[in-house]
């Protein structure tokens, strides 16, 4: 199939936002077919390709991999002040509604870059299928727009939280202006709860995918604690720093090392200050997922703040990936527990620091089941491509 994948992020952007369909996109063109990745540019100020240039790009490129085409962001200057926080009230709320009303989302200024290549996508590449995640509607509004010229169905894919990033005065609106979707897939049965109230089309759970990780010893010598992640809420981040300590406290073991991966490294360096001459501390900043993936699936136990504004954390499948013990804090859905417990995963959800020192003192004796490699495989994005190939062929009328 000849697929046309939209996604406002960019793949080489170093936040999760450009994983699910930079990733998806890899896998479906290791499936064969031809997939053109849709987003902004990235960096912002790198060169774009010119119309006549991408006529060209696609008749030459070579389809084991994916096309990516960045676009810049053109004009809607006051849409662009208004989402970075640069207007002030009310002219921001005015600025955010007449965006929504005329130009069906905020980043109105990536629609009109996006634009000048509509024509090119619909004539020379000829899609199949278009999917295209919320993220934002503009990406649904680039894609609906991309459909109705190329003559080709476009799929939904709903990642994030309706509720939570449409003003309430627009939601019903803006879901009904996006009602033309041949199909809407969703990250999680939790997106799928969330996403029923407003849209009536057929869905299909899409999880994420992970990396496939190489599994080695922990090494017996350290006990390694690592929390990866954005951290959302201050006070749930000194809970669980309270409850490493309590545990220091407790446990006779001679090293001990605390290391974060994420881009709040300088409020997670604060909180854990108390943990100096307790045990060592490393702060390893973003970086990316497969060197992620290799330092967890490393870890004695791997730890993450849970924000309930997130449906379905994506970090928590790449945790069960990665086979060692889990502590959440200081919640999780029920969702992320079965999908932890079908494949035998350790996730301990603490609500306290108390819950947290006794969690790691039951890690810490070394004794709780390891899942099974052959089930972790179901969590590769290459597993996971076959169901979303799934979709495809249904829209397009390849499956009865």
């Amino acid at each position: 199939m000849r697929l046309i994948f939209i996604n406002h992020c960019h793949p080489d952007m170093p936040h999760v936002c450009g994983l699910r369909f930079g990733r998806f996109a890899d896998a479906m063109a290791a499936r064969g077919h031809q997939v053109v990745l849709l987003t902004e540019n990235y960096p912002r100020d790198a060169t774009t390709v010119t119309a006549a240039q991408l006529t060209d790009g696609l008749a030459t490129h070579d389809w084991s991999t994916p096309y990516v085409l960045a676009c810049s962001l053109i004009g809607h200057e006051n849409a662009r002040r208004a989402r970075e926080g640069r207007l002030a009230t009310p002219w921001r709320q005015i600025a955010i509604g007449r965006s929504y009303l005329i130009n069906n989302g905020m980043f109105a200024d990536w629609q009109s870059g996006a634009g000048d290549y509509l024509p090119v996508l619909a004539s020379e590449f000829r899609p199949d299928a278009i999917w295209a995640t919320f993220g934002n509607t503009d990406a649904w509004a680039i894609a609906r727009a991309l459909a109705r010229r190329a003559g080709c169905p476009w799929v939904a894919d709903f990642k994030d939280n309706w509720t939570a990033f449409i003003p309430p005065g627009l939601r019903n609106l803006m879901a009904h202006r996006f009602r033309d979707g041949a199909h809407m897939t969703v990250l999680s049965e939790g997106h799928c709860d969330e996403a029923d109230p407003w849209f009536s089309v057929m869905k299909t759970v899409i999880y994420s995918g992970v990396d496939a990780i190489d599994f080695k010893p922990v090494d017996s010598a350290v006990f390694r604690i690592t929390l990866a992640g954005s951290i959302y809420d201050r006070d749930r981040l000194t809970a669980l720093v309270s409850g490493i300590e309590k545990w220091l406290a407790s446990d006779a073991r001679a090293k001990v090392d605390f290391r974060y991966a994420g881009n709040d490294t300088e409020m997670v360096m604060a909180a854990t200050a108390s943990l100096d001459g307790k045990c060592r501390r490393t702060m390893l900043g973003y970086i990316d997922n497969a060197s992620l993936a290799e330092i967890q699936a490393a870890s004695n136990v791997n730890l993450y703040v849970h924000n309930e504004r997130c449906i379905f954390h994506h970090k928590a499948l790449e945790l069960v990936a990665a086979g060692r013990p889990i502590i959440s804090c200081p919640d999780e859905t029920r969702e992320t527990r079965n999908v932890a417990a079908e494949v035998g995963a350790s996730l301990f959800v603490c609500a306290d620091p108390q819950e947290v020192t006794d969690a790691l003192k039951v890690i810490a004796e070394g004794v709780l089941p390891v899942p099974a490699p052959e089930n972790l495989k179901t969590f590769t994005w290459a597993h996971r491509a076959e169901a979303l190939e799934a979709v495809f062929e249904r829209v397009t009328g390849g499956w009865s």
